[in-house]
């Protein structure tokens, strides 16, 4: 003869939820086999049955004052979610932001500046640079008299001409 066994709590606490309906179907599956096969789990399901009808009986207490009170206080706290922008820290962030982004703003357009300016503005020494065999021989040049006469003198190939080495 076998011996009938007690439910363990958390057999009774799925009992409970398969009268709730809320096990699902695999779970369900499972107490509906531990019912056919356990008389002592048929027994706790009416037992159960027997208890819940009671307390559909009884009428349910009411509700003290502070107790209602307290639960809308609650859920009006819960309602009165304030708008990210009412924040406190909102503004502080914002103007953070857009400080930030200005003086991006400013630091880009300066190099922007910058690089243009070196790029595309002639340096005076740069210049010199290029013009330095003219300026080297400057105090010569001071000496003749007109462009004519040095266009004489190269086309008689007297001056010597840079560009014909190159």
């Amino acid at each position: 003869m076998s011996r009938i066994s007690r439910l363990s709590s958390e057999e009774r606490e799925d009992l409970v939820a398969y009268l709730d309906g809320e096990l699902d179907e695999h779970d369900s599956r499972e107490m509906e086999r531990t019912l056919a096969e356990s008389p002592v789990a048929r027994n706790e399901v009416e037992m159960l049955t027997r208890t819940f009808e009671l307390l559909d009986v009884l009428e349910p207490p009411p509700a003290s004052g502070e107790f209602t009170q307290r639960t809308l206080e609650t859920v009006k706290q819960t309602e009165a979610h304030t708008p990210l922008r009412d924040q406190p820290w909102y503004r502080t962030v914002r103007r953070g932001v857009l400080a930030s982004a200005w003086v991006a703003g400013l630091a880009v357009a300066a190099a922007l500046g910058f690089v243009a300016t070196r790029h595309w503005v002639a340096d005076e020494a740069e210049l010199l640079i290029e013009d330095l065999p003219v300026v080297e021989d400057l105090r010569i040049y001071r000496e003749v008299e007109s462009i004519e006469f040095l266009k004489e003198l190269h086309k008689r190939r007297y001056l010597y001409d840079d560009t014909q080495d190159e």
